[in-house]
């Protein structure tokens, strides 16, 4: 038993010494990942509009996503382009992407109700999310490790988003699941689309030649501004009763549902 662990460490620690020897040094690659994601909703809004709404205060909310990425560069060597040795600086690669998964926002909104103040609580879950962008890849350490930037965009597809709420009171509100169906108006008026950057920090483990593991934590941030608010039917009753004269027709331009991702992505990297 003793001699099989010790041939096994062994084999280990073999693979990590020659692995190396098969980093990317140049050419086209393309990859796979999955996005395991924290979310957080950050949302802005102004007074004016915060009035619209009958509302004293808007906060943000913690969920969870997930996505598959795909993408397709090519990778400048430090040698041929730079006249350096790859030890250190290994080279610069661009590269597109398209991904596909599902996003989250979730709100919490202080109300007047009678009189009293209740925090009124929206999770709202959509799939499919397509994102889209291109980027950037600094290399180093014989291409082991790389630091990435990426700017981009993500379309929310999902025309009945489904949703969980309630209320600080349930006399206001119990708990209520169901989806939320887009009609023609915010379909052509809302706006589907949010900006999107993303930091990235990536561990390259070579297979052989061609293929190679890559484990990457990172931050994204998304700037997302609807133009309209979209709420429940339940939810959409609780404020006409406050504010009879809200219409949802009615515009906030300054109503942004902003967020920041954080998380790891797991794939795989194929050069040719």
């Amino acid at each position: 038993m003793k001699k099989t662990i010790k041939k096994y460490i062994f084999f280990v620690m073999m693979c990590c010494v020659v692995l190396p020897v098969f980093a990317f040094d140049e050419g086209f690659v393309w990859g796979m990942k999955a996005n395991f994601n924290g979310t957080a909703t950050l949302p802005s809004i102004s007074q004016s509009d915060l009035d619209k709404l009958g509302a004293a205060y808007m906060k943000g909310a913690v969920g969870y996503t997930m996505d598959g990425e795909a993408e397709l560069g090519y990778l400048f060597g430090s040698e041929r382009w730079f006249g350096m040795s790859p030890e250190v600086f290994s080279g610069v690669s661009v590269y597109g992407s398209i991904g596909i998964g599902n996003g989250f926002t979730g709100q919490v909104a202080g109300n007047t109700v009678g009189g009293n103040t209740v925090d009124v609580y929206v999770n709202i879950n959509f799939a499919p999310v397509v994102s889209f962008g291109v980027g950037s890849k600094a290399y180093f350490l014989n291409n082991k490790l790389s630091l990435g930037l990426w700017l981009g965009s993500k379309l929310i597809a999902d025309l009945s988003p489904s949703y969980l709420a309630y209320a600080s009171d349930k006399g206001v509100l119990d708990s209520v699941v169901g989806e939320i169906i887009v009609d023609d108006f915010m379909i052509k008026n809302m706006n589907p689309f949010s900006f999107s950057t993303k930091l990235f920090f990536e561990y390259h483990q070579p297979i052989n030649s061609n293929v190679e593991m890559t484990l990457s934590p990172y931050m994204r941030f998304n700037v997302y501004s609807p133009k309209y608010i979209t709420m429940p039917q339940e939810l959409m009753k609780l404020l006409q009763g406050a504010k009879p004269d809200f219409d949802p027709r009615t515009p906030l331009n300054s109503y942004f549902l902003n967020s920041l991702d954080f998380g790891i992505s797991m794939g795989l990297s194929f050069k040719g």
